[in-house]
């Protein structure tokens, strides 16, 4: 494609609808795809948005342009905090996403997701979906090609004609599995730059907050936190959770036990936003045994409100994170370590105005809509139709 000439593209990502009023808490799995939908269509490109509707949700999330055309189709996934497929349905969207792509006869479908997603587009392009294949995967691929059923999924996955990944991590095992030239990288930026308070305050605080559940390490923070809180009576151990997770019992019962712990569950109380905790916060900690997408948005967006991150080096954390430049690393699955990066920064508050400097300012250099949205465009424009 020549720049002259505009594309018809299909958007696949699942569950891009939001609850009124969590507008500030759209899933991390939805934001790239949304934005590259108003990137392409900014660019004179017809969009169609094609995503589900769990029956919870009400709204989409305003990052979405006018002139893109939204086409629902069944949710197919059991909600959270289970997961997984639901057979019945999942047979169902098959059938009504093949009929629906068949009919529209997009240039491009661009599908946004897990493993799942990638063999669902592979699936449908054997099934005669004649149009050029992207998928933009969260996570490597799944399986082993030494199974029979993982040499078939390979086989299938064949189908797809370009993976454009979002890490160098995630890049790297689609591309051992089929082959560099299948495989771009794009970074992209945030669509939830949390606009800080203007007010000068004492920040004396430690701060965790993505779910609690044992993958993102919340039992780590816990025994951690609890370890450190009697030693640093003048710092504040912060938990900002979603409700429901597996952890919250035990969270409000160490709040209740240690009185420099606080919890906050999500929505918080009136008053209280993520834009204040990372306000109050000296830095953030982040000890994932795996992550559930990459890139991990959560640290991104703390990186990019200018709040230094203790993360795990598992998957593409290390892309994200720069030992001693925006943040520090630790070993997966290591309270030790934790609390070890946890009292350095507490102690050495030199290494933290430098990690506090430049924690926005070397992130955005390499994470930003301008970059992703020069390369997504160029992707498109070399596309053979």
């Amino acid at each position: 494609m020549r720049e002259s000439k505009k594309m018809k593209v299909g958007i696949f990502v699942t569950a891009a609808f939001c609850r009124k009023g969590y507008l500030d808490a759209i899933s991390g799995h939805v934001q790239i795809p949304l934005m590259a939908a108003k990137i392409l269509a900014d660019a004179g490109h017809k969009v169609t948005l094609v995503t589900t509707k769990p029956r919870v949700t009400d709204v989409l999330p305003n990052v979405i342009p006018e002139n893109v055309i939204v086409h629902v189709v069944d949710h197919a996934s059991k909600l959270w905090p289970e997961n997984g497929p639901i057979l019945g349905k999942a047979l169902k969207q098959a059938w009504q996403l093949l009929s629906f792509l068949k009919s529209q006869s997009f240039d491009v479908v661009h599908f946004f997701g897990g493993d799942r997603t990638g063999r669902l587009l592979a699936l449908l392009k054997s099934l005669g979906i004649k149009s050029q294949g992207f998928f933009s995967p969260i996570k490597g691929p799944g399986g082993s090609s030494a199974h029979l059923l993982g040499k078939v999924t390979k086989m299938g996955l064949r189908r797809i004609d370009m993976i454009v990944a979002t890490t160098d991590y995630v890049r790297h095992s689609w591309a051992l599995l089929l082959g560099e030239d299948k495989c771009r990288l794009l970074h992209p930026g945030i669509t939830k730059d949390i606009h800080m308070p203007s007010d000068n305050v004492l920040k004396n605080s430690v701060l965790f907050w993505r779910n609690a559940g044992y993958e993102n390490g919340a039992d780590l923070a816990m025994k951690s936190f609890r370890e450190l809180a009697p030693r640093y009576p003048d710092i504040r151990f912060v938990f900002a959770v979603r409700p429901h997770d597996v952890l919250e019992n035990e969270l409000l019962a160490l709040q209740r036990c240690v009185s420099n712990i606080d919890v906050h569950i999500y929505p918080y109380k009136p008053g209280m936003s993520l834009a204040n905790l990372l306000h109050n916060a000296l830095f953030v900690v982040q000890p994932f045994r795996s992550l559930s997408l990459n890139p991990q948005m959560s640290i991104l967006e703390t990186l990019y409100a200018g709040v230094p991150v203790i993360a795990t080096r598992v998957e593409s954390n290390e892309e994200l994170v720069m030992e001693g430049k925006n943040g520090l690393l630790i070993p997966p699955d290591d309270k030790n370590a934790l609390s070890r990066a946890i009292e350095t920064l507490l102690q050495d508050r030199k290494l933290l105005d430098r990690l506090v400097e430049m924690a926005r300012i070397l992130t955005k250099e390499c994470w930003n809509w301008e970059s992703f949205g020069k390369g997504l465009l160029r992707i498109y424009e070399n596309t053979d139709n």
